[in-house]
């Protein structure tokens, strides 16, 4: 189990012949945590892996009549349950695959229809097109240079959702039409693919910000830079730099900054001279995406630094606070955040809203000290 080393695997029942009228009791005492399970016969063979959300419900499925997951004809053959806790579904997904391919399991083969998993592929078409499909190959995260697979994912319609909701910013092909007769996507300004609404260059960026997303809404291991700005009519104006990397906050690699160049409240352009300041910082990580906390205007001013500093291939969006809109340089459109499910659209408001309240606790901080500084007049 090389993906998972130092997890406590726990066994619940060993070799009791009396097991069958002992099940739901020792069902009891499973974990309610997300992670998956395993069942063994008499001399030990693995029968099935199965993953779940809240292990003791889904094992108590397993022998409860009328449940869509009872399965009568393992009653007899189990004599041993094991579970691993994971940190999360996705991680209970992963593993639960790893070891189904490692042992082969003989009612994971026989109910093979549970293993429905989903991946979103992006072709490597001249104007690749974006795909859902069942299988698992190499994954490569390079800006397609390759067919490139991102997953797995569990529901295939959240998936289907999810695209729908996304392709109003990050325009993509999935027709097979020639570059020279529009598909009724085109439009509808979902498909830059015909008569070149976008070049090349840019759909391919479009792309590969798409995927960013999407692997975030995987549970990938990315890291996600967000950016704010606080004052008051510019007065003691301070910029945050906060990081999202895999599931959690990274504050060892927090960052605050001070506005040294910019007089006044001009908002955009001390994002600018942040921006500026952190990518001069070439011993820093480059973040798979940066989140602008604003409009379209802090938007523009974000891809014209990167653009500047050579690095036009980092991807950026920007998520309004007012109207909770998510805006892409790729679309004119906007896309309502209350579209996408509620993990995704939970994390991407979690990290806008702490890069916030990272650069108000510098600005008070400094507002503050000013005050504490300020001689006091009789």
């Amino acid at each position: 189990m090389c993906l998972f080393k130092g997890l406590r695997l726990n066994y619940i029942i060993k070799n009791d012949p009396l097991m069958n009228s002992k099940i739901i009791k020792q069902i009891k005492g499973l974990p309610q945590k997300p992670g998956i399970y395993l069942f063994h016969d008499k001399i030990g063979r693995l029968l099935y892996v199965g993953k779940a959300i809240k292990i003791k419900n889904r094992i108590r499925s397993h022998f409860t009549k009328g449940d869509e997951h009872y399965r009568k004809e393992w009653l007899d053959d189990i004599v041993k349950i094991d579970f691993i806790i994971t940190s999360n579904e996705k991680e209970a997904l992963l593993l639960e695959n790893e070891l189904i391919k490692k042992y082969q399991p003989r009612f994971n083969i026989q109910w093979k229809d549970d293993k429905s998993y989903f991946w979103t592929e992006i072709t490597n078409d001249q104007w690749p097109r974006i795909k859902i499909v069942h299988k698992q190959s190499t994954i490569s995260h390079k800006p397609l240079a390759k067919s490139q697979l991102v997953g797995p994912f569990v529901s295939g319609t959240e998936l289907k959702q999810v695209l729908r909701a996304l392709r109003r910013i990050f325009p993509y092909r999935t027709c097979k039409n020639s570059y020279d007769k529009p598909c009724l996507q085109w439009h509808l300004g979902l498909c830059p693919a015909h008569n070149n609404q976008l070049s090349l260059t840019v759909y391919l960026q479009s792309l590969h910000a798409l995927a960013q997303i999407l692997r975030l809404y995987a549970g990938e291991t990315i890291r996600i830079e967000a950016y704010d700005i606080s004052n008051i009519q510019g007065t003691n104006a301070t910029g945050s730099m906060i990081v999202f990397a895999g599931t959690k906050l990274k504050k060892s690699d927090y960052r605050k900054f001070k506005i040294k160049t910019v007089r006044g409240a001009n908002d955009i352009a001390m994002l600018k001279e942040v921006l500026r300041r952190r990518l001069n910082h070439q011993e820093w990580p480059l973040p798979n995406l940066i989140l602008i906390d604003g409009g379209r205007a802090q938007l523009n001013a974000a891809k014209q630094t990167l653009a500047a500093s050579g690095h036009s291939l980092v991807p950026v969006v920007s998520l309004a606070k007012r109207e909770e809109e998510i805006y892409t340089i790729y679309s004119n459109k906007v896309l309502q955040l209350d579209l996408l499910p509620t993990n995704l659209r939970l994390t991407l408001q979690s990290i806008r809203n702490e890069a916030h309240r990272f650069a108000i606790k510098y600005y008070r901080h400094l507002h503050g000290k000013q005050f504490r500084t300020t001689p006091k007049r009789n």
